[in-house]
């Protein structure tokens, strides 16, 4: 599979809260720069599945819109709005935040990730 598929399915199947799907897809060594509103994070392996079990306990459902979707060598960059549902309330979606993720593959596992978030 391509490498702009891998990763389209994997925001769309909402990988990102799923840590199985998150240690098949991410190199062991991988580091994830993230700017946010709340300032720089560098996250490797263990940090990013801690992000995903937490926002998997958190929130009820999450929905990836991906709006762009731009592959070039090993790069591949995803821009995207985060969609959640609360626990409390399941049936309305809040659209928490707007993103933009550069990722590096080293083979078919990702190394290097640039990101830069804002709250919606």
């Amino acid at each position: 599979m391509a490498k702009k598929e891998l990763l389209k399915e994997f925001y769309i199947s909402d990988g990102i809260r799923d840590v199985n799907a998150l240690n098949k897809i991410l190199h062991d060594d991988v580091i994830l720069h993230w700017d946010s509103s709340e300032g720089t994070l560098i996250l490797e392996k263990e940090g990013i599945i801690n992000l995903g079990k937490e926002l998997s306990q958190n929130y009820h459902k999450s929905i990836i819109e991906i709006e762009h979707l731009i592959a070039e060598d090993d790069l591949v960059t995803v821009h995207y709005n985060h969609k959640v549902a609360t626990i409390e309330n399941p049936k309305e979606l809040m659209h928490i935040a707007k993103i933009i993720v550069i990722w590096e593959f080293s083979g078919n596992k990702l190394i290097k990730g640039y990101q830069i978030s804002q709250p919606a």
